[in-house]
């Protein structure tokens, strides 16, 4: 059981690579992407979020997104752009991240009674070199009538198209498949081998109920396909939305078991004769809903993965950063550093985004401070110094009755420093002291006591609403009910490794508790995490294998990775570790993120793949293989030979590289 960081590298995998374009929710946010290596393991791109938003179409709608590569290798898209509407949209892009003006093509203008044009997919015939644009409508009255379901009264589907070379004219709306059933959700695939054409459909009978996914197949995409469709190759469920897709001589079809609220996928050994559903093996992204899986170079998916990264984040020097998110927006809080050391912090800000990229903030959250004025004080040496506020650390806001909670390290003009509760109606601020009027310099007023006599307290909320509170040395203690106030001594978690310890954070992911903390401090930052199955303050056992996942490597430029936290993003369900990285070391410190990976039975998977090696970086030749899927790590590539350059391909299993060493006799 590992924890690891995935940096935006290239991982090669072979010569192809695969895409699903999808929605999620209620499309809105439009066009969304993920790839994959093996047709297994969907990762999503951009880290989750949207690549196009619709602005065509009554609803302005993407539901249904098909895509597909034309020989110049420019990209076209298609898409439902309404629940009842008689167009459908379309936009094209070379890379998938600048898109064109977005049209409606009106496919069923000509029919004004026709209800709706769902799900259109996109197929490119080569003989023809045509592109056939294919979807789903109800005409009332049209076609033969069928026992429908009182809430589906009235719909009875065919599937129409029209073609086009150019998407600026198209043919005429012919009918595409006319079976003796209401049909929708055709998607076509060309089988590699044996030449001819296969089509999904869901046959959309209510009364009874179908909901299920059959095949028909063609030679040639003109003749049209036969009415005569196979038997169910779906279970006994509702599906609908299929995308098929060859990954070598496997044909997979994936589709939305939508009253399940899951996707699953079949799989078909024999090009399509007989099928395995083997939705527990297959990973997608959280929330998938219907769309189109495609073949592409494997350098569009590393340029997708390369044009996406978190880091850096924010466009200032801020170290110690935490993020929340409340409604649509995501809030990072953190230290801002002034060019003047530790002695010295500048005006703390509340940044703000709606889509963890784009970041702003308006003033300040914290008032009654002169973060820019010296104050003089004694220190224990009886010296006269001067000394100024500072604002370090703030843990992740949480909400507590209405109320947001802010635990921030103060330090005082005579370096006295403590992690203090601050309270504010707006995630935003203006946050004040909880008890107490504030902090004072030396001989004024009273202070505000603090919630700890140390720094960097960070709080952790269990699934059980419990709050407990981390501070530094592996201190920990829990919180009371109110958030105010310790409830009970704190305690000294036991940790694998000793020293120097600051920065510590907690969350939970499927009932494991992960404890991170730091190693040393400043520019030789460490992370090192345990795991306790038990609760909050006990039972933190190291795991198997390394247990540093983020160091410093000075000799090659790298200052931190150091105090940071980490962020549950519901949305997309992903782990974000925010950290700061020094840079050119120094209090010019910057907010870095990388998405987590947890890894725990992977290895087991088994995997295939074969290993090239280069002396110029240009000419490649293959130097070992491992053809048949073998379960073991590692894995061993033996007499390589004279070499400049590795390159590792996966064809089967998860694409990734944990460790890579190198003998010489």
């Amino acid at each position: 059981m590992a924890l690891s960081l995935c940096s935006v590298m290239t991982i090669f995998a072979g010569e192809t690579a695969y895409l699903f374009s999808y929605f999620i929710n209620d499309s809105k946010d439009g066009l969304h992407l993920a790839y994959s290596y093996d047709g297994l393991n969907w990762i999503p791109l951009n880290g989750g979020r949207s690549y196009l938003t619709p602005s065509v179409g009554k609803d302005k709608l993407m539901r249904d997104p098909s895509g597909c590569q034309a020989p110049d290798g420019t990209f076209h898209m298609v898409w439902t752009s309404s629940w009842t509407n008689r167009i459908i949209g379309h936009a094209s892009s070379r890379d998938l991240i600048h898109w064109s003006e977005q049209q409606a093509i009106p496919v069923m203008m000509h029919e004004p009674t026709a209800h709706n044009c769902w799900a259109p997919e996109l197929f490119y015939d080569e003989p023809s070199q045509t592109y056939y644009i294919f979807w789903a409508t109800t005409i009332p009255g049209r076609h033969k009538e069928i026992p429908t379901s009182e809430s589906e009264k009235g719909l009875n589907h065919r599937i129409y198209y029209v073609t086009t070379k150019d998407f600026r004219t198209f043919s005429k709306t012919k009918m595409f498949f006319n079976p003796d059933f209401s049909v929708i959700d055709a998607a076509i695939v060309k089988d590699p081998k044996a030449e001819d054409l296969i089509m999904i459909v869901k046959n959309e009978n209510s009364n009874p109920p179908e909901k299920n996914l059959r095949v028909t197949r063609t030679k040639k995409i003109e003749k049209g396909f036969p009415t005569k469709v196979s038997a169910p190759i779906t279970g006994k469920y509702w599906a609908e939305g299929p995308a098929p897709l060859f990954v070598g001589d496997t044909l997979y079809v994936y589709f939305d078991k939508y009253r399940d609220h899951r996707y699953g996928a079949v799989r078909s050994l024999d090009h399509g004769e007989t099928w395995e559903d083997v939705s527990d093996q297959v990973s997608f992204p959280r929330g998938i809903r219907h769309g189109t899986a495609f073949a592409v170079d494997t350098s569009v998916v590393e340029a997708l993965i390369a044009n996406h990264t978190y880091n850096p984040l924010i466009p200032d020097n801020v170290a110690d950063p935490s993020v929340s998110k409340f409604g649509d927006t995501y809030y990072l809080y953190g230290t801002t550093d002034l060019e003047y050391g530790l002695e010295r912090a500048g005006t703390p800000v509340v940044w703000k985004s709606k889509d963890f990229v784009n970041w702003s903030f308006e003033g300040s959250h914290i008032s009654g401070f002169d973060w820019s004025k010296g104050y003089e004080y004694t220190n224990d040496k009886g010296e006269k110094k001067k000394g100024y506020f500072r604002y370090w650390a703030p843990g992740r806001v949480i909400e507590h009755d209405g109320k947001f909670y802010l635990y921030v390290t103060f330090v005082k003009p005579g370096d006295k420093m403590g992690t203090y509760v601050l309270v504010a109606d707006r995630p935003e601020g203006s946050f004040r002291f909880t008890e107490g009027k504030g902090l004072f310099a030396s001989g004024e007023e009273v202070d505000s006591p603090a919630i700890i006599n140390d720094i960097d307290g960070e709080p952790f909320i269990d699934d059980d609403s419990t709050g407990y509170i981390l501070g530094r040395r592996w201190n920990a203690a829990r919180l009371s009910a109110d958030r105010l106030h310790l409830d009970g001594e704190p305690v000294t978690l036991k940790t694998a490794r000793q020293g120097y310890s600051e920065g510590s954070i907690m969350f939970k992911r499927k009932g494991i508790y992960y404890y991170i903390y730091t190693l040393s401090g400043h520019q030789n930052y460490a992370n090192a995490y345990m795991m306790s199955r038990e609760s909050p303050l006990t039972g933190f056992a190291k795991p198997e294998g390394n247990d540093i996942f983020l160091f410093s490597s000075p000799e090659n430029q790298v200052w931190g990775p150091g105090h940071g936290n980490v962020f549950y993003d519901e949305g997309t369900d992903e782990y974000i570790f925010l950290y700061l990285e020094y840079g050119d070391g120094g209090t010019t410190r910057q907010v870095y993120a990388n998405r987590s990976q947890f890894y725990f039975t992977r290895p087991t998977e088994g995997h295939t793949w074969w290993l090239e090696k280069s002396m110029d970086g240009k000419n490649w030749r293959t130097c070992a293989e491992q053809a048949k899927v073998e379960v073991r790590s590692p894995h061993l590539a033996k007499k390589i030979g004279e070499a400049r350059y590795l390159r590792l391909h996966i064809r089967r299993g998860d694409a990734g590289l944990w460790e890579w060493k190198i003998y010489e006799k």
